[in-house]
């Protein structure tokens, strides 16, 4: 859903100052306004001159959520790394960097560019790269094959607040599912769309 109009908001506002009764649109709406913190703090804006501006000054929110997701923690990124794919002439080329390095919890860098493997018609591209202090933090994509590896050490985080996915250029979303493994979280994800994208390690 597209960011609410002034308008609607403004409406919301009053309606939870009269303790009205949401139609299912006007549930809607507040359930984006829930998730979208640009619309939650216009809807504050608005109940709150409501508020100071009625006869009984009762302005309601009866929705917990809303509270929780004013305070909810921001997701902290420990690695973003783009990959670049190119397939020329059935050669596909794969070029990695590490970005937003002063945010970055992990220093990957580039250790194989790319190998090749098999005859002229069949050639195999694979990215791999590591944590310049640890190289068991990896990242390897097989482009051939459609197959990304991830390992990353746990250290002082906590398993459960950690997540990992791909972004794609038109924005779409995978997630990696993570298991872990000793000292590591460990993620493998099959049949990865050919194309550039972005991977990112997060933790809320």
């Amino acid at each position: 859903m597209k960011h609410l109009t002034e308008d609607q908001l403004y409406h919301l506002a009053e309606l939870s100052c009269d303790a009205e009764l949401l139609n299912p649109e006007e549930e809607q709406q507040l359930e984006h306004v829930k998730s979208c913190r640009e619309c939650f703090e216009q809807y504050c804006v608005f109940g709150t001159i409501l508020d100071a501006t009625s006869l009984n000054s009762s302005l309601i929110f009866d929705s917990t959520a809303l509270r929780e997701k004013a305070a909810s923690p921001v997701r902290k990124i420990l690695a973003s790394l783009k990959v670049t794919y190119r397939c020329v002439q059935d050669t596909v080329t794969l070029l990695g960097e590490q970005i937003q390095q002063n945010i970055a919890a992990f220093a990957f860098e580039p250790v194989l560019s790319s190998a090749v493997r098999g005859s002229r018609s069949r050639k195999t591209s694979i990215l791999r790269m590591e944590d310049i202090e640890d190289e068991g933090t990896c990242f390897v994509y097989d482009a051939e094959n459609h197959k990304i590896m991830l390992q990353f050490t746990v250290k002082n985080n906590e398993f459960e607040k950690i997540k990992a996915y791909l972004q794609f250029e038109d924005q779409s979303i995978i997630n990696i599912p993570l298991e872990r493994k000793g000292v590591y979280l460990k993620g493998i994800l099959s049949n990865v769309p050919s194309g550039s994208f972005e991977v990112r390690i997060e933790e809320t």
